[in-house]
């Protein structure tokens, strides 16, 4: 596959422009929309130039999904939701991105900052930087979304998407911050998240059941190598991670509550 190259803005240009589109309103950022900045480049080799025709047709299927989820207006946070899963599956079919550019943070800042600024800051209204220049691409508004499609996709071609909902966007953060290790394997994090609808949480609050089943097959990754795993070994490490978590932490609750129910 030959990938696509996006204009990557320098970060001089991307702080600059943060500073002033931290005080337009909606409006006024989508006039400054556009599809090359002065301070903007390409990388010399890697693949083909990415064409302006390409560039607008991602930003009107953008600004069309916003529309359906509210845009201009503030939305319902389900509506945001499905903005983003609707959004991190048409960046990953259509930007042409493969992984290596897409770990370019410059590449998301200009998405960000030049062709989608009243999106950008739609979805994030008053952002930290790290929203919009992509300082932290887990964090980044469109960068995040892209890396979410990416290491969730399936092989096959029906319901390629289908895992994009499994988890929230603070529970797939939690994963997606550990990418080196965990987040690098591709088979993983997905195996994870088919696995994760059927786990008996046994009263354990999610955030805190992934939190500590992430640690501990990060513990395991040190002595596995997941991606030389096979389906079913992959559900089996998984299912017994999230079993053993489910255990401890069911344990702890019900020593918690003995001793509380003693004190009182």
């Amino acid at each position: 596959m030959t990938s696509v190259l996006y204009p990557r803005l320098i970060d001089g240009a991307a702080r600059e422009l943060h500073q002033q589109y931290t005080h337009a309103d909606l409006d006024q950022l989508q006039e400054r929309a556009a599809f090359a900045h002065r301070s903007a480049v390409f990388a010399a080799t890697g693949g083909r130039r990415v064409t302006e025709d390409e560039l607008q047709d991602l930003r009107n299927r953008i600004v069309k999904a916003a529309e359906n989820a509210g845009f201009p207006g503030e939305g319902r946070r389900a509506d945001r939701a499905s903005f983003d899963l609707e959004v991190a599956q048409l960046l990953h079919e259509r930007s042409g991105l493969v992984a290596a550019e897409a770990s370019v943070r410059s590449i998301w800042a200009f998405l960000a900052l030049v062709l989608l600024p009243d999106i950008s800051y739609w979805r994030y209204p008053s952002p930290p930087p790290d929203r919009v220049i992509g300082t932290d691409i887990t964090r980044h508004v469109w960068g995040r979304l892209w890396w979410r499609a990416h290491l969730l996709v399936l092989p096959q071609q029906v319901e390629r998407y289908r895992l994009l909902d499994v988890f929230g966007e603070a529970a797939f953060d939690q994963i997606f911050a550990r990418r080196k290790s965990l987040g690098g394997s591709r088979a993983l994090v997905r195996t994870l998240a088919e696995v994760w609808p059927s786990i008996d949480r046994g009263g354990v609050n999610d955030r805190q059941l992934l939190r500590d089943v992430l640690k501990r097959l990060l513990r395991t990754s040190v002595v596995i190598e997941f991606e030389a795993l096979d389906e079913d070994e992959l559900r089996r490490q998984v299912s017994e991670a999230a079993a053993e978590t489910v255990a401890i932490l069911s344990e702890d609750g019900s020593l918690s509550e003995s001793h509380r129910a003693r004190i009182d």
